[in-house]
């Protein structure tokens, strides 16, 4: 599933290309992709004619502003996808939305596995709504997730806060989108090998010094995956369709039976909550009370 890097990479590569943009239509070939407004030809209606404004994300969405103050997400889920296509481009039978744009080029969705969302939301909210339960307006979408992790905002007191009286696992924690924004599978595991800490390592238990290594390494790995334009194994690539180049430069995650690139161990693999875990027994050790 793309994450925090790789949806940033798209919001930046689609800034670039189809801001000012008009959308003169669109076409739907899997109703299911559409969540509001519903039905989908109500969807198709109410976005023909639309401007972008600019684009974003919040999460692991990425956010198409409009300069009518309505709002586009679209959520990627496992395979999702957003690619600008040249007029004239050959059909792709994964693609799921497509918007005509007036310059005769689409903003094409592609999913292969078709779990990816997009909704048209009225504008406000993003930082200040709290969860409701008739979601109509962006700031519904986001209500129940938590900090971003390379927001300004986000310091080491924070982490610190949110940390106290938790005692999930760590990797579990990470994942959790209500703890913190956008974090997956692979930037969960970068970023406890680069702080030194267990998977398994309860949240309740770390001291200020290892608090201050989980926040610099959080923020570390996801820099590090936007500015090599995300990790691409599988579906992932950026709006001009082209993977990204952080895989290569991942120090543990999918490296199970290798070496470890710090101290030269093997590198492990357990299951945390039906998600793969990757790890170096001897630099990220469990404390002895854990054991």
């Amino acid at each position: 599933m793309p994450e925090l890097p790789e949806v940033e990479t798209i919001a930046r590569g689609l800034q670039q290309s189809v801001a000012g943009a008009t959308i003169t239509g669109a076409e739907v070939w899997w109703d299911r992709t559409i969540r509001h407004p519903l039905p989908p030809e109500r969807f198709v209606a109410e976005i023909s004619g639309a401007r972008i404004q600019r684009v974003g994300r919040r999460a692991k969405s990425v956010l198409i502003h409009l300069d009518d103050g309505r709002v586009l997400t679209v959520a990627l889920r496992m395979t999702g996808a957003l690619i600008v296509a040249p007029a004239g481009a050959a059909e792709d039978r994964y693609v799921r939305l497509a918007f005509q744009l007036a310059d005769g080029r689409q903003l094409r969705y592609r999913d292969v596995r078709k779990f990816g969302r997009i909704g048209l939301w009225e504008g406000g909210g993003l930082r200040r709504i709290r969860e409701s339960a008739q979601p109509y307006r962006v700031g519904h979408v986001f209500a129940r997730h938590g900090p971003e992790p390379l927001a300004r905002s986000f310091s080491v007191e924070r982490l610190t806060a949110r940390l106290r009286r938790r005692s999930a696992r760590l990797k579990t924690l990470l994942l959790d989108q209500s703890f913190i924004a956008g974090v997956g599978n692979i930037y969960a595991d970068e970023a406890l090998w680069h702080a030194r800490l267990h998977p398994l390592r309860a949240a309740d238990t770390l001291h200020p010094d290892e608090v201050r290594r989980l926040h610099r390494s959080i923020r570390k790995v996801l820099r590090q995956g936007i500015a090599n334009r995300g990790a691409s194994f599988s579906d992932y690539v950026g709006a001009d369709g082209e993977p990204g180049a952080n895989a290569e430069r991942l120090r543990v995650y999918q490296r199970t039976g290798e070496p470890c690139y710090r101290c030269g161990r093997v590198i492990e693999r357990l299951v945390i909550g039906q998600r793969s875990t990757h790890f170096c027994p001897h630099c990220q050790p469990v404390p002895s009370g854990e054991a």
